[in-house]
This record gives structure tokens, sequence and C-alpha cells, in this order.
């Protein structure tokens, strides 16, 4: 079988570009295929390979290097989203005569009509269609969300089979879409997502550089609305015990936002925005913080608590969507719309000992549940039944 891998968003760093970066680099470990020959000799695959066919932009071919012979490189110039991917994609795919696509983002082009399967994350952008969750002008987000919305049925509806990582996001899809499981229309099927293991780094950095001078909450992410960070702010302006909190994520658009929504509250000294920080500082962050916020309203996975538990680090996150599914018993949950309830859990999670040491044990034993390798074996089956 000839497999196509729309890889665009590899190593930009963003959740969808780790999922796909995971995907491949676990397929070639699993992929019984010989190791890429070195220069000078050939690349045949073997009689009966399966061969994959890995789309990467230009901007970021050289952060993929196939590690065996029947996986190939694709470099194209085609940006994500906008007409252009509609129009110039199709036509790579059919140069390449695959049988299968594998797209791991909503964003399959209209008109390709070959088999292909699509990996759909979330349905937040059909949840929460706020203007404030763009920069875009009203009228240009009006038609921009309008077309999202007919390219994501589309691709629903037309797919051999939709990836998604959550039982909660299998069952929005389904009633959103009004799929009936039933022979030649999608069916839907959860594989969950891995666990990058992060390290634990022993250089020591001043905090106070960041303006960090008590003990401290954590949040790391961006800042779009629906992660709730205003909820978090107002209510963490009520909070009587002398903490900060400090919220991680690159100064884009949302988080000067976020800064100036800080300013208007005199929360600078209680409330830090760090902007970008390394690996090597945040695992640092993780280290010396009292615990994990996660406000959010929706989710697909919800990644970043678990990055947390990697540092025995209790975490406090919202009862919605489909985090109790994929956190369960290994935190303690809020009404992210209930401040009193998050002032509450704020407070129990700082002082219950017990409670804290209860969440690391649970934690431990949840993260051996997420696996690339496993979710990379179970997109195998599915290209493999197709």
């Amino acid at each position: 079988m000839r497999i196509a891998i729309d890889a665009r968003f590899f190593g930009t760093g963003t959740g969808i570009g780790r999922y796909i970066e995971q995907l491949i680099l676990n397929l070639e470990k699993i992929d019984q295929s010989p190791p890429a020959p070195s220069a000078g000799q050939g690349g045949i695959p073997s009689a009966g390979e399966d061969e994959y066919f890995i789309l990467i932009n230009k901007e970021n071919e050289s952060k993929y290097q196939p590690l065996k012979s029947n996986f190939k490189k694709v470099v194209v110039d085609i940006p994500w989203y906008g007409l252009e991917e509609q129009i110039k994609l199709p036509k790579v795919l059919k140069n390449l005569k695959v049988d299968l696509v594998h797209f791991p983002h909503f964003n399959v082009p209209f008109f390709y009509n070959q088999p292909f399967i699509v990996s759909i994350h979330d349905l937040i952008l059909t949840k929460y269609p706020s203007q404030r969750a763009t920069t875009l002008s009203p009228l240009k987000y009006f038609f921009k969300n309008f077309l999202y919305r007919i390219i994501i049925k589309h691709a629903i509806n037309k797919a051999q089979a939709v990836i998604t990582m959550a039982n909660f996001t299998k069952d929005e899809i389904i009633k959103k879409f009004e799929i009936v499981e039933t022979q030649g229309i999608a069916s839907v099927r959860v594989i969950y997502e891995g666990l990058t293991k992060l390290e634990n780094n022993n250089v020591q950095i001043d905090l106070k550089k960041y303006g960090i001078t008590k003990d401290f909450f954590l949040y790391v992410g961006n800042a779009y609305p629906h992660k709730n960070l205003e909820f978090l702010i107002q209510a963490f302006q009520k909070f009587k015990k002398d903490y900060q909190l400090v919220l991680i994520g690159k100064k884009d658009y949302f988080y000067q936002r976020l800064e100036k929504f800080i300013k208007n509250l005199n929360l600078e000294n209680k409330v830090i925005l760090t902007d970008y920080v390394s690996d090597q500082d945040l695992s640092l962050f993780y280290q010396r913080a009292q615990a994990y916020v996660f406000p959010s309203l929706c989710e697909g996975f919800g990644l970043p608590p678990l990055e947390a538990m990697q540092f025995s680090l209790p975490v406090l996150a919202s009862n919605t969507s489909c985090l109790p599914e994929i956190l369960q018993d290994a935190v303690l949950y809020f009404y992210p719309k209930d401040q009193d309830d998050l002032l509450e859990k704020l407070d129990k999670i700082i002082n219950d000992q017990e409670l804290r040491e209860r969440l690391i044990i649970n934690s431990q034993k949840l993260l051996l549940k997420y696996n690339w390798q496993t979710m990379a074996e179970e997109t195998l089956k599915i290209y493999k039944n197709l």
C-alpha cells in the first residue's frame, strides 16, 4: 500500500505538530522494513512493503529525516489552510498515486475524492465561535468560520475513518454531524495520544528574573478564550494566601490582551506572564510549582496536565469536556465557571498533604496508560483494515 501522511505541521511545536511527529517516528519504529540506505545506495522498497510518503513543508524539511527505506520525504511549499492548500495539495497527492492519505487535521481539500482518513482533535471552533478567538475583522471571521464548518463536515462525511482522541469528542462528532455507523459511512474511532517524556533538570535558575518571588501555581499553554484564563485570574484575585500565579506561553496577540486584563486589575505582581520559556527552564517551573491549574472549558485530549504529572506535581483541572475521561482520579476537579469552587480547591490542594500524596500516586499510574507507540500501532491497524 502507498500511504501519504500530510505532515506539514511537523516541526511547528504545536499540539498537532507533536501528534504528527510522534505518529511518523513511531510508525518507523514498528515498521518491519530495513533502515534507510546510506548515501549512494538505492532506496527501493521490498516487494509487498508499504510505502509512506511524508509531506513536509519546505521551511521545516530539515527537521525530518527518514529512518527506513520505505519512508519518503516529499517537500512541498503549501501553507496551511486557505485556497492554495485546496488547489495544490490534491495535485501533489494525485502525482504520488497513493492508495490512502492520512490528514491529521480537519483541513482536507474539499475536492480531494480519493480514499483518506482524518484526525479530528476537537470541535472547539464549532462550540466557541467567538470573535474574541481571532484577530480577523468580524466579516472575515464570519466567512472563515463558515468555510471551516463546510470543510470539517466534508472531511468527516467523506473519510473512510475518523480518528479522535477521546470518547467525549467521538460522541460530539457523531451527534453534531449526525453520523450513522453503517457500512460505507465513516466510523469514528478513539485512539488516545501519548506522552513525551520531559527530563528533570538539575540546572538551577533564579526565578526572580521572571518576577517570581513567592510560592506559585502554574499554567502552561496558550491563552485562547476557551482556555478560560480570565476566569482563573479573576478568581485568583480573591485568593487570600500569599501566592503568585504563573502563566507560561509565548506572548502572542492573546497573551498581550491578557496582559492588559491583568494590568486593569492591578495584578502585575500577583499574576506573572513569563512569555516563551526554554525546555530547560520549563522543567524547573514544574519542579518548583505548588500545583498545576488547568481551567479550560473544552479540550480534545488534555496533554498539559499529564506533562505536569511527570514531575509529581499535583493538578487542579476543570470537570468539563474530555478531562474527567482522560485525567480520571489523578486530579482535583473544579467547576470552571464557579470562582468559589476554584478558590476552595486552591486552598485544599496546598494544605491537604494526604490529598496531594494520593493525587501524585494516582497520576503516576495514569501516565502508564498513554503511549505514543500504542497510538501508532492502533493507527496502523486502521490503515491496514481499510
